[in-house]
């Protein structure tokens, strides 16, 4: 076969596979649970927020209750989260327009009535400490049941802290991002990564909608383990999960065990939880909420405070990387190029194949 053959074969194949991926370009997941806001960020002034490409309008009722409307007054479009709050109404501050919690106009001040049954669409909210959780899709579709929280972010058995960063980048990056460990021991060398990390075996479960990657690497932790455990300097094993629960969840588990003492001084075993929480701004930019939960070190502000900082900066190399591949992507793909795929990318193209599934169903639907 001809090389011109073969290279015309590869790229059809390769478009052909590419083309059954979520990409940044694919339709958002609508109908799915995500984070609007962390709790301690709603009060009874209104804030604006474009989740899912829509601008939206967060504040609490008086009891305390949180609300998401369309920011965006009926009227003539000025944004609602500039107006203000009167008992459980908010006010439009360009014509006085007044609105209840379920969205619906009650007044408007140039005449005795509203015309009709005029307002703005309500979303569905729930709270989970330490985030509230919105439906952006059909409001019939949003069953609490399939809320992806996780108990251990209320559990008084758990110490934790909440974190938060901008991508401009696809969340369905991100989600890949987060189920490939492999990138640990190069991009994380001098946070979280360690030099084995790459080449140890890799453990997966493609079960969509399941899937989930560990590693169990022998090693010396990093500091932002090794310094609160008072491990610094001895070998450990490190035991690293990576499970997608969900378009908007994604969690990440360490356990680690000393080498050096005694297994049975090792109860509980040390761990770590963190739930990765991602909420598309638009197709090409990412709210990510992070809040890590641990079993160690507990009551001690001073390793909130250490590890708080260690995992921002590691958590910040993937924004780098990711945006440094959007401004690759953003050039176009010159002719004949195809991004490959190995065996270790397997849980992530699969995810991928899945969230592409569930877009084109609701389209479909």
């Amino acid at each position: 076969m001809s090389t011109s053959i073969e290279s015309k074969r590869r790229e059809k194949i390769g478009a052909i596979a590419t083309a059954s991926m979520a990409n940044r370009a694919m339709p958002l997941i609508r109908n799915a649970w995500y984070v609007a806001a962390q709790g301690s960020e709603l009060g009874r002034t209104p804030i604006a927020r474009q989740l899912l490409e829509r601008s939206v309008v967060l504040f609490r009722r008086e009891n305390g209750e949180a609300v998401a409307l369309q920011n965006r007054c009926c009227h003539r479009s000025f944004p609602l989260s500039e107006g203000r709050l009167e008992g459980d109404t908010l006010v439009c501050r360009y014509h006085g327009f007044r609105y209840n919690c379920e969205g619906r106009v009650i007044e408007v001040p140039s005449q005795s009535h509203p015309p009709g049954e005029i307002g703005v669409h309500c979303y569905p909210v729930r709270e989970k400490s330490p985030f509230v959780w919105f439906w952006a899709g059909d409001p019939g579709k949003a069953d609490e049941a399939c809320l992806p929280h996780q108990e251990w972010l209320e559990s008084a058995d758990w110490d934790r802290y909440a974190g938060y960063l901008h991508i401009n980048a696809s969340y369905v990056h991100m989600h890949e991002n987060l189920l490939d460990l492999s990138h640990l021991s190069f991009l994380h060398e001098k946070t979280f990564g360690t030099p084995e990390y790459a080449r140890a075996p890799i453990e997966m479960t493609v079960e969509p909608p399941n899937f989930e990657v560990w590693r169990h690497v022998e090693c010396e932790l990093p500091a932002i383990y090794s310094k609160p455990l008072g491990w610094t300097g001895q070998k450990a094993i490190r035991s690293s999960g990576a499970q997608f629960v969900g378009p908007g969840l994604h969690v990440n588990t360490g356990v680690f065990r000393n080498l050096e003492i005694p297994e049975s001084g090792q109860e509980p075993k040390p761990m770590v939880k963190v739930a990765q929480l991602i909420t598309p701004e638009s197709r090409d930019a990412t709210h990510y909420w992070y809040c890590l939960s641990r079993n160690f070190a507990r009551h001690d502000e001073g390793v909130t405070e250490f590890m708080k900082n260690a995992q921002y900066a590691a958590f910040s190399e993937d924004v780098y990387a990711l945006e440094h591949i959007r401004g690759m992507q953003d050039l176009g793909e010159p002719p004949g190029f195809l991004e490959i795929n190995v065996a270790a990318d397997r849980p992530g193209v699969e995810m991928r194949r899945y969230l592409k599934q569930l877009s084109d169903a609701e389209q479909a639907g």
